[in-house]
């Protein structure tokens, strides 16, 4: 059992493939050239949705679980703002909102609505990605489970009947 294995996990579905270097020739390389393009086959996508994921998706490491979004003091503690950040083709972009100015709850509030208003596009990027994605995968999953068996069903083993065995454990012999 020689050859490469290839297992990647996107938005929770996992898959996994082996590529037997008997299945190829008995080749490693070919196994391995095969291994490599499934891997690479939908490679910018699952980058894409692995990168999506990370700049939107809820978090438990910050206090509002909200990416982008952040609290600032200045340093000696002269004034307070809350800063909605966000990539905007390639670039990092960023808007602050003073405490001071505009009171804590209302600058919060904005930092929110700037950083949701921001990220829209990438929100329906990403839902498009999935449902591509796992669409996909449901309909392979259901096209392999509409594909007729390749092999006929096999016949359950026949049993051989059990010798008669008297009550000290010997086997009794019948005259045939």
């Amino acid at each position: 059992m020689l050859g490469w294995l290839v297992r990647y996990s996107v938005a929770g579905r996992h898959t996994r493939k082996f590529f037997s270097d008997l299945a190829h020739g008995g080749s490693s390389k070919k196994a391995k050239a095969a291994a490599e393009a499934f891997a690479l086959e939908h490679l910018p996508d699952h980058q894409e949705i692995r990168s999506l994921r990370t700049r939107l998706l809820p978090r438990r490491n910050t206090p509002h679980g909200i990416p982008g979004v952040a609290r600032y003091v200045r340093p000696g503690g002269t004034s307070a703002f809350w800063t909605a950040y966000w990539t905007q083709d390639g670039v990092r972009r960023q808007k602050k909102y003073s405490v001071t100015q505009l009171g804590e709850h209302e600058a919060r509030e904005l930092a929110f609505a700037t950083r949701e208003e921001m990220t829209a596009g990438n929100q329906e990027r990403l839902a498009e990605l999935l449902d591509i994605y796992l669409n996909d995968h449901k309909a392979k999953r259901q096209r392999r489970r509409a594909e007729p068996a390749a092999a006929a069903p096999r016949e359950a083993p026949k049993r051989r009947p059990r010798p008669a065995v008297d009550a000290a454990g010997q086997e009794r012999r019948s005259r045939a």
